[in-house]
């Protein structure tokens, strides 16, 4: 065997995917040690739960390594934007089981309550302020997981409409579609609640 085989890590990664395309089992190990850490965080991200990220990061280099074939090396997409895509389909398929299951009730994309405007807020606004951030998450609920990942990265993370698309490798008109469909959702929860007050 020679010394590129045996040593993945020195080399660049260009060089570590073609061989782990090939199946060497080093190769592929190195790149899971440059990037778990990133995707354990993505999916910690929508979980929550350090156990559950773990889950889904394992699940995501499992897909990685069974798909490795299909990576195109000298595509415009890097290997950390494929290996993110997995990740987040695998959120979505977890997210998704969970909601299914109903085990948890608790939403996954982020903490959107809102803050109190005082600097030194009296109790009844503390009380409003976590009330107003239940409702929220609550209606954030009725989403589907897709949506709710557009949704957090589109107003939480601000990213771009097109870098979303390309992270979840669909089309930009396909991401305002779903961003239409989730604030519509919204709207037709949070209006009725709000109206009252």
């Amino acid at each position: 065997m020679n010394d590129e085989l045996k040593a993945p890590h020195i080399m660049n990664e260009e060089q570590t995917i073609l061989l782990a395309k090939d199946g060497n089992p080093d190769a592929f190990h190195s790149l899971y040690q440059s990037h778990w850490q990133r995707i354990w965080r993505i999916a910690l991200r929508y979980t929550r739960a350090g156990a559950d990220a773990e889950d889904i990061m394992q699940e995501t280099f499992i897909r990685a390594f069974e798909k490795m074939h299909t990576y195109k090396v000298h595509s415009a997409s890097p290997f950390a934007a494929w290996l993110n895509t997995i990740c987040l389909n695998c959120t979505m398929d977890f997210l998704r089981r969970r909601k299914s299951r109903q085990r948890n009730k608790h939403l996954s994309i982020g903490d959107l309550s809102v803050e109190p405007v005082s600097s030194n807020p009296s109790p009844d606004q503390i009380a409003e302020g976590k009330q107003t951030g239940e409702i929220i998450q609550e209606s954030l609920q009725s989403l589907s997981p897709r949506q709710r990942i557009i949704f957090d990265m589109r107003f939480n993370q601000h990213m771009d409409i097109r870098d979303i698309a390309e992270c979840l490798r669909c089309s930009p008109s396909n991401v305002k579609t779903q961003l239409f469909r989730s604030l519509r959702k919204l709207r037709k929860i949070l209006v009725p609640i709000w109206g009252k007050q």
